[in-house]
């Protein structure tokens, strides 16, 4: 009878749970608090303590208004407004002060893992708990539910690897009051064939996207993360002759035998035809903008080119304002997270040349047009199809002002300059633009760069106000693609790697590369996947942090001067943040001063 009352009592959470949240997989309440025998004896029970472990998941995105990621760590955006830097970036982060988490300190995962561990000790059981009749469902049940939870290891091993490197490996749970004196960290290798293993496992258990619950791990999620800890693994970081020792990578690995496991990861994925790209409309350039940047303006995970993401909702559950973070202060929003110049010049010209072919700064440091061939001094004019959809800069339309504003802006523009009129040489005006750091709303929100992450954003949304839908996209078909492209290319196939990359090009309505073919498909890579917490694990892993970290980080400053009724305008570049710290250390994070205290035994990483 006590079974029974528990029972009704954990249907009446279920339920409240269901009416809380739609049919598809959302923020759920964990079931910690029920006793094991209950949890341990009910398929439904078991899929929401599976729940948990999802929602410990980092994406990147999911935190700070979709700022909580690594790309700031090289130059993505900034810190809060700029200005300032990361401890990482001023080279000052050790054992003892790690810094502030920005999506790199994951050894917290290991009590994730610990869960896991848990989940597939006692799932094994379940079916002898139901009656006959019912056991080869729950058998079949349960299969999905194992593939879910090594899936799920996967993942949280994969994010300590690459910010740690070699791992304790731990496949069974830790009794209550272990001691943990004499652990010791696995090889880098052995971490890498653990983490691996258990994909193909959970690739082998799990069903394709299109017969999973929305939000749940897939066998194309397996792969895919396969594909990207393999592409890790063996890139110059982890596998070149100058590895120091065995915890941050291999010791004299047969590197051919690397690419060709990472190429054939990616390709298993392909392979099984279910996921493509999404069709932007290229050749049209202007289509492709919208429509890319529509993308990510999504409220589900159902298109082909998402492999596995998170969704939102703007009521229940864990929910979040990516406007309101990443919005214009004039509209009173934060600010939050804003592209660098260095990034945004990066972005190609629309015929694919290179952006710095056709300018340059001149000895005040403005933009100046060199160009032979586009004759407009704005530098934002005749650029590729992403710079629009994914950069907020001057002058581009964004979102109607509140009423007080609508006078001094009726289209609703990301106001960034100062307009200055000089009369018979008298300065007669001069405003500063509604969205900088002199505007008249919440000034201290604008921030230093001069741009806005346009992406992620949704220009429906009134920040101020309401919450965003948007999905977190964890992983895209893109990834995978310039994956199979890069492993291929350090095989010597380069008419396949060159393939590969046109296709990610050419959907967005680029031309075939023509420039060197690494250079290509680094710049696929940094465009591409802007902002989806990429881009640090690629600067290091490709040995390039040193020369990332080189440059100043520069914002944009604008002035447009009407002069006895001659408008000019200046774009100029200024610096935007401190300058960055490198040292070699930064390659990987240290192992906290309380885990060595815990475990001594466990080597601390190079520098610490």
């Amino acid at each position: 009878m006590k079974r029974k009352i528990i029972k009704i009592q954990i249907y009446s959470f279920l339920l409240l749970c269901v009416l809380s949240c739609n049919e598809d997989f959302l923020d759920r309440t964990p079931l910690s608090g029920y006793s094991d025998p209950v949890v341990w004896s009910d398929i439904n029970l078991a899929r929401f303590y599976l729940n948990d472990l999802y929602n410990s998941v980092d994406y990147g995105v999911s935190q700070r208004g979709q700022g909580y990621q690594t790309g700031l760590f090289v130059g993505e955006t900034t810190l809060t407004k700029g200005a300032q830097l990361t401890e990482y970036e001023s080279g000052s982060i050790s054992a003892g002060s790690p810094g502030q988490d920005r999506g790199h300190l994951t050894w917290r995962h290991f009590s994730n893992i610990h869960k896991l561990n848990l989940f597939l000790e006692q799932i094994e059981g379940m079916p002898e708990t139901y009656p006959d009749s019912e056991k080869e469902r729950i058998r079949s049940e349960v299969a999905v539910l194992k593939g879910e939870a090594y899936f799920l290891r996967a993942v949280f091993y994969t994010d300590i690897c690459r910010s740690y490197g070699g791992l304790p490996l731990m496949s069974q749970t830790a009794d209550l009051g272990e001691d943990f004196s004499s652990i010791k960290r696995n090889t880098f290798k052995e971490t890498i064939d653990f983490i691996a293993g258990d994909c193909d496992e959970a690739a082998r258990l799990l069903r394709p996207k299109a017969q999973m619950e929305m939000g749940r791990a897939t066998k194309e999620a397996a792969l895919a993360l396969k594909s990207r800890i393999l592409i890790f693994a063996a890139s110059d970081l982890t596998a070149d002759e100058n590895v120091i020792n065995e915890y941050v990578g291999y010791i004299n690995p047969n590197r051919d035998e690397l690419w060709r496991a990472a190429r054939d990861a990616a390709k298993d994925l392909i392979d099984m035809g279910t996921t493509e790209l999404e069709d932007f409309g290229a050749p049209d350039q202007n289509a492709v903008a919208e429509n890319y940047f529509s993308f990510f303006e999504a409220k589900d995970l159902s298109s082909k080119e998402v492999i596995w993401g998170k969704m939102n909702r703007a009521d229940v559950g864990n929910r979040i304002r990516t406007n309101l973070w990443n919005g214009p202060n004039g509209i009173d929003n934060w600010g939050n997270n804003s592209p660098y110049g260095n990034f945004v010049d990066s972005y190609q010209m629309a015929d694919g040349s290179e952006f710095f072919d056709h300018f340059g700064f001149n000895a005040n440091d403005e933009y100046q047009n060199i160009s032979a061939k586009f004759s407009e001094e704005n530098p934002y004019k005749n650029r590729e199809p992403r710079f629009y959809g994914s950069i907020l800069y001057d002058s581009a339309v964004w979102q109607p002002r509140f009423d007080n504003l609508v006078p001094l802006d009726p289209l609703g523009i990301y106001d960034r300059r100062t307009r200055i009129v000089i009369q018979n040489g008298v300065v007669t005006s001069e405003r500063y633009g509604l969205d900088t750091r002199q505007g008249p709303i919440t000034p201290a929100n604008g921030n230093y760069t001069g741009y806005l992450l346009k992406k992620f954003m949704d220009d429906e949304v009134i920040g101020r106000d309401e919450y965003n839908e948007n999905i977190f996209v964890w992983i895209r078909y893109p990834e995978v693609l310039l994956n199979y492209a890069e492993a291929s290319m350090e095989l010597g196939d380069i008419e396949t790697a060159s393939s590969f990359i046109n296709k990610v090009r050419n959907r967005v309505g680029l031309p075939d590369f023509t420039s060197d073919i690494r250079e290509a498909l680094r710049y696929e890579r940094k465009v591409e996947l802007f902002g989806e917490n990429v881009a640090w694990y690629d600067i290091r892993r490709w040995k390039l942090l040193e020369e990332n970290f080189e440059p100043i980080l520069y914002g944009v400053d604008i002035t447009e001067v009407t002069n006895n009724g001659v408008t000019s305008t200046s774009w100029k570049k200024i610096q935007a943040a401190p300058d960055r710290n490198f040292s070699e250390k930064l390659y990987w994070i240290p192992i906290q001063t309380e885990e060595l205290n815990r475990a001594p035994q466990l080597v601390q990483n190079p520098g610490y």
